[in-house]
This record gives structure tokens, C-alpha cells and sequence, in this order.
């Protein structure tokens, strides 16, 4: 027994010296490349609340030339700023030595929808060799998108548009002021349509004026396509 006892403390000796006397475990610093870098910070925005689902990331890379970074903890990421359209995101790391880095990163939403094909003047009336189909961002757009380009032959442009350019319902109106229009409504379950003139612009789902022709009687009717509302009797 003695012999056990002996040995039993010469561990328990040895375990204490390691403790309070030997350097500490040395846990080996991961390098991490540029591209490594810049796709931890791709996974690390897929899994934010601050991002949209269904937007796209498109990172600014970091430059090759930057060389391997060395951490031997996790990398930490977060925002540094406000996250609208476009964002700044900070890596640091504090082990073996502290360092940190930002890059830019920009959202967006893509859908399809009407582009102009080359430049439109102003007061231009659309054809359909004047448009198309391509991709449009959410986030940049400004006013409602035209998603068919039939729905807008026969407007007028009441803003220039330049090649490329996405068409939105607020650059155009379906119904000018001074155009010949079919008003059309039900009364009694018959459909009713007359001839008029409109007395403003209007867009798709506008209340405009629009005075009847053969009555001269003002109305108010709702936009519904190009040259035509409707009224409610």
C-alpha cells in the first residue's frame, strides 16, 4: 500500500507542478487568405437578420495583396453602421495579435421588369420596339415597375428616359390631360361606355376628371389602361 501511496502522491506532484509551473497549452493561429476572408464574411451575412431574404450580397473582395491573416480564435464579425442599401462589415480578431478590417458590401433585389432600349424623349408616345425585358433592383427603384410592356403601349413619357433605364408607372401617364377616352362603367349590370376627354395626368389607379363629350358632364373616374376609366355609377 505504501508503495501505491507513493506513487499516487508523485502524480498528484507532477500534476500540480504542470499547473502552476509550465506554459500555458499553445493553440496554433489559423491563416486565413484574402478569398478565405472574404467568403467568411459571405456565410457570416447569410445568417443576419438585418438582411432581407431574397437579397443579394455583392462584396467588395479583398485585395490579394493583403496577404494571410493569422488568428488562433474565432474571427468576429459584425456591422460597423447603419445597413440600408449598402453596409460596412468589421473582422477582428484579438489572438495572437489584434487586428481588424472592413469591407464594403451593397444589397439588392432583383425582379424582372420593363427596361427602356434606347434613349426616350420627353412627350414621346411608348411602341414596343422602345422596351424590354431585363432585371431590376428593389431596393434602387423608384415609383411602381412596369412588369408587362404591353400594358403601357400608347402612353406618353412625361419623364426622359436613357437606354437601359427601368421604366417605372411614374414616368409615364397612361391617361394625358386633353386625351380622347373610353370612360366605361356597370349600371344596373350593363356596361356603359362613353367617349371623353381627361381633364389631368393620371397613372394606373389615379382618380382623374374626365368630362364625357356627349353630355359635357365632369366625372371622376379611375385609371385602369392607356386611354381608358372607369366609373363607378
Amino acid at each position: 500500500m505504501k508503495m501505491y501511496d507513493k506513487f499516487f502522491r508523485a502524480v498528484l506532484f507532477y500534476a500540480l507542478f504542470a499547473m502552476l509551473f509550465m506554459p500555458p497549452f499553445f493553440v496554433q493561429a489559423e491563416s486565413f487568405s484574402p478569398q478565405q476572408l472574404t467568403t467568411a464574411v459571405q456565410d457570416w451575412l447569410a445568417l443576419q437578420d438585418e438582411v432581407t431574404a431574397g437579397t443579394q450580397s455583392q462584396i467588395k473582395a479583398f485585395d490579394s495583396r493583403l496577404g494571410y491573416k493569422e488568428c488562433s480564435e474565432e474571427l468576429q464579425l459584425s456591422f460597423a453602421g447603419p445597413v440600408n442599401n449598402q453596409a460596412t462589415v468589421q473582422i477582428r480578431c484579438t489572438s495572437p495579435q489584434q487586428w481588424q478590417l472592413y469591407i464594403s458590401v451593397r444589397f439588392s433585389q432583383q425582379t424582372e421588369a420593363v427596361l427602356s432600349l434606347r434613349n426616350i424623349a420627353l412627350g414621346s408616345m411608348i411602341t414596343a420596339d422602345m422596351l424590354t425585358m431585363g432585371q431590376a433592383d428593389l431596393r434602387l427603384a423608384r415609383g411602381s415597375l412596369v412588369k408587362n410592356p404591353a400594358t403601357v403601349l400608347g402612353a406618353r413619357v412625361k419623364r426622359s428616359l436613357s437606354a437601359g433605364q427601368v421604366v417605372t408607372l411614374q414616368d409615364l401617364c397612361l391617361v394625358c390631360k386633353g386625351d380622347i377616352v373610353t370612360i366605361s362603367g356597370l349600371n344596373n349590370g350593363l356596361e356603359v361606355r362613353a367617349i371623353g376627354i381627361a381633364q389631368m395626368d393620371g397613372i394606373l389607379g389615379d382618380q382623374i376628371q374626365v368630362t364625357n363629350r356627349q353630355s359635357n358632364r365632369t366625372v371622376v373616374a379611375e385609371v385602369v389602361a392607356v386611354k381608358k376609366v372607369a366609373v363607378k355609377f
